[in-house]
């Protein structure tokens, strides 16, 4: 008898992928025999509709032994290939006390299975992990509700986690299931906190390398990523820079070369020469004194702190405000809360006075 429940979410899945990504997703699957992969090689030649190649792909996958485990894998599958079509959250773990280790941490098999166990005391679930690289990859489906609500994509979360480190990056998840989901993590991972950090986006890769290197960000970048021929801090032998091939156009003058070149060093240090993660959103909530008095002069009686908040939106936030300095459009150096925002692992700020200690009278 064919499971009607595993069909839906099969042809749910395989709608989203694009033509050219069915053959190799499906191989990764591998709840396709191979001979039947090369039909379906033959199918996405044919260049057939889309509704045609999903529906040649179900009858091919044998529904009758199919269950929503193996398509909730063909589904993180798909999103370890498309992590940036969901926004994501980090958090930060804590160890307790008595370990000496950030947190316990299991293989890859062993940890699904307790994290299993510990989300069974709250509702029943199906839950898939996948490991890519040095990553874990979970799916948890939530199974509560109609049939319906159990498809619905705000019964899925999302969880990648780097072993040995103390971060977690997780998709969105509703409110009525998030506490449930923490407490089940904390009990899994022996933390005694998981604590958001306000570092959000659907950039997942810069994400993780916000949260995983943030003290080598900016110009210590290149130092990470092997860029440099030697380790600053050894004295080794001098070498002899070859001659630049580029042969300067003396018929281009710039003006205020000077000043565009201490720009450039300013920007250089504080971002480096490497492209800047990619955020698509910073935020900052403001809660000062109101200090432009020479354009709203009532505002110097508001002894009350003003609160309004500042977004910069974009396909990658950082990467506009390097290019601004760049272009000499803002002024240099910048404000810490800016140009150290690739080194705070966070992309929402608060900006407050500083409070002044009185001094103690003897």
């Amino acid at each position: 008898m064919i499971n009607t429940n595993v069909e839906i979410r099969l042809r749910k899945v395989l709608g989203r992928f694009k033509r050219d990504e069915f053959v190799k997703h499906l191989r990764e699957w591998g709840s396709i025999p191979s001979g039947c992969l090369k039909e379906v090689e033959t199918v996405v030649a044919e260049k057939s509709t889309r509704k045609a190649l999903v529906e040649r792909i179900v009858q091919l996958s044998n529904i009758k032994h199919l269950t929503t485990l193996d398509v909730a894998q063909l589904d993180l599958i798909y999103h370890q290939n498309h992590p940036n079509n969901r926004k994501w959250s980090v958090f930060q773990l804590t160890k307790q006390p008595e370990q000496n280790e950030k947190h316990v941490v299991t293989s890859p098999d062993a940890f699904r299975e307790r994290l299993g166990k510990q989300l069974s005391f709250y509702f029943k679930n199906d839950l898939c992990l996948r490991t890519r690289g040095d990553a874990w990859w979970l799916r948890l489906g939530i199974q509560e509700g109609s049939q319906a609500q159990r498809l619905s994509p705000g019964n899925v979360v999302y969880m990648v986690h780097h072993p040995h480190s103390q971060y977690l990056i997780m998709s969105s998840i509703k409110v009525s299931h998030k506490d449930f989901v923490m407490q089940a993590l904390l009990n899994s991972l022996h933390c005694s906190e998981i604590r958001e950090i306000q570092l959000t986006g659907r950039d997942l890769d810069s994400l993780a390398a916000l949260a995983l290197h943030s003290n080598s960000q900016g110009w210590f970048s290149q130092f990470r990523l092997g860029q440099v021929d030697s380790n600053p801090l050894s004295k080794g032998p001098s070498r002899k820079r070859k001659a630049s091939s580029d042969v300067p156009d003396t018929d281009v003058v710039f003006e205020n070369q000077k000043d565009k070149d201490h720009r450039e060093q300013q920007i250089l240090h504080a971002f480096g020469s490497n492209r800047q993660p990619k955020l698509q959103k910073i935020e900052y909530k403001l809660e000062t004194r109101f200090r432009g008095f020479e354009f709203a002069p009532a505002m110097s009686l508001h002894k009350e702190p003003f609160h309004c908040r500042v977004k910069f939106e974009g396909s990658s936030v950082l990467e506009g405000i390097k290019e601004l300095g760049r272009a000499g459009l803002t002024a240099l150096p910048l404000p810490h809360h800016l140009a150290n925002v690739h080194s705070l692992a966070k992309n929402h700020f608060v900006l407050a006075d500083k409070k002044r200690t009185r001094p103690e009278q003897k």
